[in-house]
């Protein structure tokens, strides 16, 4: 029974983003964090079939171009240029995808074919419409204590009981912290710039690289209208969310260079520009941290925290592994990525 502090969920916080790209990371020696982030966006992509979502309206599969530098156009061995699925779904982007992208061909860029843009709060509300889940907002849990029936409770500020439950998760981001001590999470702001435009055609498919780009995402209730997103900054251990006009400029900056035919579409079309920033939850390896908060203490208090920037690629593979441990179950990913996340890394 999830419990938040916002009336409603994913209206804070980084799950509040308007919409977010799901890509893949890529290195040359298909390193830990490459087959994890595949490993995620497969169970991503697999929860976006839910017919409560709608391709195209909460969702897309786009597909993304990668802008790197020509010397870093480096696959892992056995990964091909002419590959176009399998297990890998990314290679060197051919002057197709560069032109879908808006790009001129010869850009150097890789092209990923399992990403795409998803609505973070519309894959949010399609979890919690499950029967067994309630939602109960408006709540701020102050600590959680163990009864003599084995069983924890759930206090708030005055010592009132909010609730009882045999386990605990706790993945309210940086906030996280304060009910699990022990963990070393960090605070990353995060602000963006948006808007709309003009036309759907060349540069509906999101380019990232030195930050991202996604065009064309249809604007809630607004028939025809498209929307555009850019950014985002990467503040450590900063939690104010008042959006600072700098951040803009360096946002449009880093735009200029990533896709400067779109940036001077942008700018020619004069559309109002938004701002929006908010706060993630970093370790401090940069992988998400799941598994009990404290290895000295009874079992039933978890976490599954610390999903960074790739939120969307991790939420759903970090709450199969929880389920699996809980139950005995096959690990949904190898065991040795299954420790990688683990939180009792922290302790070994």
């Amino acid at each position: 029974r999830p419990k938040g502090r916002a009336d409603a969920p994913a209206t804070g916080g980084a799950s509040a983003l308007p919409f977010g790209l799901m890509a893949p990371h890529v290195s040359p020696d298909d390193a830990l964090l490459s087959r994890l982030t595949r490993a995620g966006i497969r169970a991503t992509w697999a929860q976006l079939q839910s017919p409560a979502l709608r391709e195209g309206t909460d969702w897309r599969a786009t597909g993304a171009v990668e802008r790197r530098a020509a010397e870093l156009l480096r696959l892992p061995p056995g990964w091909h240029a002419e590959d176009d699925g399998g297990d890998n779904e990314s290679r060197l982007a051919s002057a197709e995808d560069l032109a879908r992208a808006g790009l001129p061909a010869g850009t150097p860029a890789l092209w990923h074919g399992r990403a795409g843009w998803v609505r973070p709060h519309r894959l949010v509300a399609t979890w919690l419409s499950h029967p067994a889940i309630a939602f109960r907002g408006g709540t701020a849990v102050d600590r959680i204590v163990q009864a003599a029936d084995g069983r924890w409770q759930l206090l708030d500020a005055d010592a009132t009981l909010l609730a009882r439950a045999d386990r605990v998760v706790l993945a309210a981001g940086p906030a996280t912290g304060r009910l699990a001590p022990l963990l070393p999470l960090q605070p990353v702001r995060g602000q963006i710039v948006w808007g709309d435009m003009a036309h759907d055609g060349n540069g509906a498919t999101p380019v990232n690289g030195d930050g991202h780009l996604i065009g064309g995402v249809p604007a809630p209730g607004a028939d025809g209208l498209r929307q555009w997103m850019t950014g985002s900054t990467y503040a450590p251990g900063e939690t104010d969310t008042t959006l600072r006009p700098a951040d803009r400029v360096h946002n449009l900056a880093r735009l200029a260079s990533l896709h400067p035919p779109l940036a001077a579409r942008l700018r020619a079309d004069g559309a109002g520009l938004r701002d929006w920033a908010g706060v993630r939850c970093a370790s401090a390896d940069r992988r998400p941290l799941v598994g009990p908060v404290d290895p000295a203490a009874p079992a039933g208090i978890w976490a599954c925290t610390a999903l960074g920037s790739r939120g969307l690629s991790f939420a759903a593979l970090c709450a199969e592994l929880l389920a699996a441990r809980w139950h005995g179950e096959p690990l949904p990913v190898p065991a040795a990525q299954a420790r990688a996340l683990d939180t009792r890394r922290l302790w070994r």
